[in-house]
């Protein structure tokens, strides 16, 4: 299981924030990432389509009307189980792109598919701990 931290990064965007932008700093985020792990386009490939598609689960998840008022996302502001549906959602989307790519064959189908599960509820847990903590921390 490997866990990745850095999508919070974009997962806590607001809705407000231009699209663009955000493909460019994800897009930079990844670069940064993967100089460091030595995979520098599966970091910056999987970040910028997890990205992309995040407006889509945006509309999915919210209603119009409360998606236009939320500023930000936290548990605090979006419900224990609706930040956890919109974590776990972008994250698996960034693992199962991350992890296919670097694997580009179906050798071991069943290796990554337990992977790409395994590591997207592993990373779901931590950002909502880290998101949990953080919170009650703020509400002090």
């Amino acid at each position: 299981m490997n866990p990745y931290y850095y999508p919070l990064f974009i997962l806590l965007l607001p809705i407000s924030f231009p699209n663009w932008l955000a493909l460019l700093l994800a897009f930079v985020l990844g670069i940064s990432v993967g100089s460091f792990s030595n995979s520098i386009g599966l970091h910056s490939l999987s970040l910028v389509l997890m990205t992309f598609v995040r407006t889509y689960v945006i509309q999915i998840i919210f209603p119009q009307s409360k998606a236009e008022e939320m500023d930000e996302f936290s548990i605090g502001k979006i419900g224990a189980f609706t930040f956890t549906l919109y974590t776990f959602i972008l994250i698996f989307i960034h693992h199962f792109v991350f992890f296919t790519t670097e694997v580009m064959s179906f050798s071991r189908f069943y290796l990554t598919i337990s992977k790409i599960v395994l590591s997207s509820i592993l990373s779901t847990s931590l950002i909502i701990l880290g998101e949990y903590l953080f919170w009650r921390k703020a509400s002090r």
